[in-house]
């Protein structure tokens, strides 16, 4: 990038959280989890992923789940979510690792959920397992957060971390995050915040650079 992420902008809020979904192709013979991975185990050639892109976090967490269990996957990256889930279920490839996009098709049946990338379970999709309960080192979470530039003054960033505040314990927020899958609202303290940047760089990182994710 033009910009350093760790220099040139500096965090102000967080703003929502959300686990990833694993979603597989109803067609695909794995009922849960632990199915999917004997599955890809033994499938040769490897099955093919969809992801939203490359170098999302959506790609990472399968990268991460290919390292953790010991299973090839082909990756397929789209042009967003919308693109790879509909590939699932037109069963280009056998399942993905997807959001808000992906979240209304497993409540629908339409795909099948496997596992939540987050320590916890959903608690829209609470009958799903969280894949820290196969692999407790596992963990990807995607969040979202406010950003300014490097010497924003103070004021202005204490102002803005007020109104997002106030916006983020509202009932109405939280309940339209939950309606579309997209998690809940991801409430840190400044310190709080800074250090979930540098422990993802420190997660991340390695497997960016094992798997060679590249992105063009």
């Amino acid at each position: 990038m033009s910009f350093d992420p760790l220099k040139d902008i500096i965090p102000i809020a967080t703003v929502q959280s959300n686990a990833l979904v694993l979603a597989i192709n109803p067609k695909i013979l794995a009922n849960d989890l632990k199915e999917f991975i004997a599955l890809a185990k033994r499938s040769d050639p490897p099955l093919f992923y969809a992801s939203i892109g490359n170098g999302s976090l959506h790609h990472l967490a399968m990268e991460m789940l290919k390292q953790e269990a010991g299973i090839k996957l082909t990756h397929v990256p789209y042009r967003g979510g919308g693109p790879a889930g509909i590939a699932v279920l037109a069963g280009d490839v056998a399942g993905m690792f997807g959001g808000g996009s992906v979240f209304p098709m497993v409540k629908s049946g339409q795909l099948r959920g496997l596992a939540v990338s987050s320590r916890k379970r959903s608690t829209e999709l609470s009958d799903l397992t969280s894949i820290s309960e196969l692999y407790p080192n596992y963990e990807a979470t995607i969040w979202q957060g406010l950003f300014g530039p490097a010497g924003l003054p103070q004021d202005i960033i204490d102002k803005l971390r007020k109104e997002v505040s106030a916006i983020l314990e509202s009932k109405e927020f939280a309940d339209k995050l939950a309606n579309t899958g997209s998690g809940e609202p991801y409430i840190t303290s400044l310190d709080e915040f800074k250090a979930r940047i540098h422990q993802d760089f420190e997660r991340y990182g390695p497997i960016v650079k094992s798997a060679g994710v590249q992105v063009h």
